[in-house]
């Protein structure tokens, strides 16, 4: 068999409902790295709160974070680094919609970069921060980040995501993170910036054909890499337009650790 580029969202797809890789996920892609296959995390998080899981699956190859604008090696200086960041002015120019929104918290954020626009406690996959040192404001933004994400309520999230599209149309908003209801997360990066693009940057980095792809996603932010990819794969609990894009589904959802299922009996481990 080839050598496989897997490319794996994590939330609603590696990770199960409680947010963590079950130990069948954890030996399959330790016997997929062994058999000489390319494991990729591809997600829409940021690397603070990705690493731990790059770590724990024993990882040396390339991560993508920030839905393709950041690709790297995480605790290692690399030549094929890549970063696309907003520039300060744009993102502090999106704090703008908070007038037309209620926007709950908006944060920056890059490669070890955290600014809130106030201070919070129990917001879903960020650090508490009651009472940070520097905001998300002209004074404390002085590198430009590579995503700025909106917490809002899921009823008004595709407004929010209309109102980008037309205030900033050479930026790109997604959701990620499995998760709706009171915290329901926009993220926006460069406009030209994608799972899929940075999947097929890695991929001709490491020699590995398009149709030598195995990708995996649940969420609409995993539209373009399913397609993408030579082989795409929905999750059991995708969105119906995952579900409809894809090659192949799952037989079971993340909770029951559907891609390890999948990928074992693909790889033949």
């Amino acid at each position: 068999m080839n050598q496989k580029l897997i490319a794996l969202d994590l939330d609603g797809t590696t990770l199960n409902q409680a947010g963590t890789l079950s130990v069948q996920t954890i030996a399959t892609l330790k016997a997929a790295q062994a058999a000489g296959h390319l494991v990729v995390i591809a997600t829409g998080r940021p690397d603070s709160i990705s690493e731990h899981f790059y770590d724990e699956l024993g990882l040396t190859s390339p991560m993508i974070n920030f839905n393709g604008a950041l690709i790297h090696k995480p605790h290692q200086h690399w030549n094929g680094e890549r970063q696309t960041a907003l520039t300060t002015q744009t993102a502090l120019a999106l704090k703008s919609l908070k007038t037309q929104f209620d926007i709950e918290l908006m944060v920056a954020e890059g490669k070890k970069l955290l600014l809130a626009d106030h201070g919070y406690v129990d917001m879903p996959f960020l650090p508490d921060l009651p009472a940070p040192e520097k905001l998300f404001d002209a004074n404390g933004l002085q590198q430009a980040p590579i995503s700025v994400t909106m917490f809002i309520r899921q009823h008004a999230l595709f407004a929010l995501q209309q109102a980008v599209h037309q205030h900033f149309p050479s930026l790109t908003p997604k959701t990620w993170g499995a998760w709706s209801g009171e915290h329901t997360a926009l993220e926006v990066t460069a406009g030209h910036t994608s799972k899929s693009q940075a999947v097929a940057y890695v991929a001709g980095l490491y020699g590995i054909a398009q149709q030598d792809v195995v990708a995996f996603g649940d969420d609409l932010n995993d539209l373009d890499l399913i397609d993408y990819a030579g082989m795409g794969v929905a999750m059991k609990n995708a969105r119906p337009e995952i579900l409809q894009m894809a090659d192949a589904v799952t037989a079971h959802d993340n909770e029951q650790s559907g891609m390890a299922d999948y990928l074992a009996d693909y790889l033949a481990l």
